[in-house]
């Protein structure tokens, strides 16, 4: 074993050192694919740390793996003499270092069991700098944080036309302040098995090492770099211990302890549907006397026209936005607007740094089933499903039509897509709908998957509506005809009618269209993503 005297730290090699041995651990591997044969190894790259917790990258290329391989290990503790320095000319540094390690023919490697340097050195950053945008977008970070929502896994087509995977998360800090996490690939798949599985700890805790600061649609947040990120989840050394230890104790001494289940997985879009045990038909709606999210199931008949398809909505959390309009004082004693345009956000929750607006679909569509007929909203990601393209892209269209004179259609020809659809839906009840008697509903997830109706048409026996229906029964002789499934007290109370409180006597005296404003506002601020307001759809919760 070499004398630790004669080890060489990281931070003293330079171009002239020569001859030199250090002692290392590998924090970090990943391996560069041949271009023409993706089943073998071009290259391995490394992220070395020595005992003073300096690090430098490293690479072994395939001619000398016979050599070094069996040795290159994460978590392995090296002793390796005369590597040779090397000019790091990757556009793209993990490890902010023109220079790195390479190991060549005359290079040494052996294992070393004795390390007295640290397990990890770790360079947390603020979720509040990357969301104010003090930090380069691109630029590698360590971040730590408590998973608080893991939505379901994604498949994504990459730009060489190979399949990939994709997990988005949300974290929280020790300050409360929220961000995305976005994981890709084998980093998603672990992430989301451990989600998953029946065995995890109710509260999750996540570090990255080498991440990246990234941004999506004006919208600040993280991710894994495709190489050389290392995902911690639920790990035991100290740092994570520590910052669940304090999350947990300032979780445990606030309002919220009594009703945290911990950190929550979002439902697949079957899961939307099979778990939700209310369902309702369209004309039994009315009488649902609580917020909730119902299962409807009906056929789109008509687009409704005289609405608007589209809204200005904030690029960080979906909800209506405004322009706002900021007077300054001129010289001469009178005031004047200023010309800059800017815009605030109508969802008081919102953490937006720099607002401004995004088109976002807003589609109200007439469904039907044979009880009867309502109006339900087909929002951003929902529409897109049918559509095709996005809000943004359709008024370009529109504004075209005008500029040659050619009067466009009440609503853009795509939509035609939507007509004659048979879908299950999953919409919101609000305190809106039931004190006002709104029929007009905000739909949260929609499908036309076949295998979906079929089921829920077994589980809530929705043909037997249809039968009672043309038998002309009775709501009462429905729900004690022998349909099991349809005698969900929550979804089948009262007649067709919404019942009224006296309390709720002022808001009916509402005009239509302060009654319509108010109905858009909770729409929009219950689909935006950052509202506090609107809880996320759960569907795994783990009780601590």
């Amino acid at each position: 074993m070499e004398n630790v005297d004669r080890i060489t730290l990281l931070n003293d090699i330079d171009v002239l050192t020569t001859n030199y041995t250090i002692k290392v651990k590998i924090v970090s591997l990943w391996r560069k694919k041949m271009r023409d044969n993706e089943r073998e190894t071009y290259r391995i790259d490394m992220i070395l740390m020595d005992e003073k917790g300096s690090k430098i990258q490293a690479s072994c290329m395939h001619k000398l793996f016979s050599k070094f391989e069996r040795h290159l290990n994460v978590d392995e503790c090296l002793i390796i003499k005369r590597p040779s320095l090397a000019a790091n000319t990757a556009s793209f540094k993990i490890v902010p270092n023109n220079q790195k390690l390479t190991f060549y023919y005359h290079t040494f490697v052996e294992k070393c069991n004795v390390w007295d340097g640290p397990q990890y050195v770790f360079n947390f950053v603020e979720f509040n700098d990357v969301l104010s945008m003090k930090i380069k977008e691109g630029t590698t970070v360590d971040f730590i944080g408590y998973v608080g929502v893991c939505y379901n896994i994604e498949d994504t087509n990459k730009k060489d036309g190979s399949k990939g995977k994709r997990l988005n998360l949300k974290l929280q800090d020790l300050e409360d302040v929220q961000i995305d996490l976005t994981l890709w690939d084998d980093h998603a798949k672990d992430m989301y098995s451990y989600m998953i599985s029946e065995k995890r700890e109710a509260h999750v805790v996540v570090v990255v090492h080498f991440g990246a600061v990234k941004s999506y649609k004006g919208k600040w947040g993280l991710s894994n770099n495709f190489d050389g990120s290392r995902v911690f989840i639920n790990d035991n050394f100290d740092d994570m211990l520590l910052f669940k230890q304090k999350f947990l104790a300032k979780l445990s001494a606030s309002s919220e302890s009594s009703s945290h289940a911990g950190s929550y997985m979002m439902c697949s879009v079957e899961d939307e549907f099979l778990k939700n045990d209310v369902f309702s038909p369209l004309a039994y709606l009315p009488s649902i006397l609580e917020p909730k999210k119902v299962v409807v199931v009906g056929t789109i008949v008509a687009i409704v026209s005289d609405k608007m398809w589209y809204y200005d909505g904030c690029n960080y959390c979906k909800s209506k936005v405004e322009k706002k309009f900021e007077t300054y004082d001129k010289d001469d004693g009178t005031s004047d607007v200023r010309d800059t345009q800017l815009y605030q956000c109508s969802n008081k929750d919102c953490n937006g740094k720099e607002v401004f607006p995004m088109s976002r679909f807003k589609i109200p569509v007439r469904v039907q089933d044979s009880t009867g007929t309502v109006t339900l909203t087909l929002f951003d990601h929902e529409a897109m499903k049918f559509v095709r393209k996005t809000a943004k892209e359709l008024i370009q269209i529109q504004d075209e039509l005008f500029q040659t004179n050619d009067f466009p259609r009440e609503y853009p020809v795509e939509f035609e897509e939507l007509l004659n659809q048979k879908c299950a839906f999953v919409i919101k009840v609000t305190d809106f709908n039931i004190a006002n008697g709104v029929e007009n509903y905000g739909i949260s997830v929609v499908t036309t998957d076949d295998d979906i109706l079929d089921k829920l048409n077994k589980k809530f026996k929705i043909d037997q509506i249809d039968a009672y229906e043309t038998f002309g029964m009775s709501q009462s002789e429905l729900q004690t005809s022998g349909a099991e499934g349809l005698k969900d007290a929550d979804s089948y109370t009262g007649d067709n009618t919404t019942p009224i409180s006296k309390d709720y006597a002022v808001d009916l005296k509402q005009s239509s269209s302060d009654m319509k404003r108010n109905l858009d506002d909770v729409y929009l601020n219950e689909v935006g993503l950052a509202s506090s307001a609107s809880k996320p759809r759960m569907c795994v919760e783990k009780e601590a």
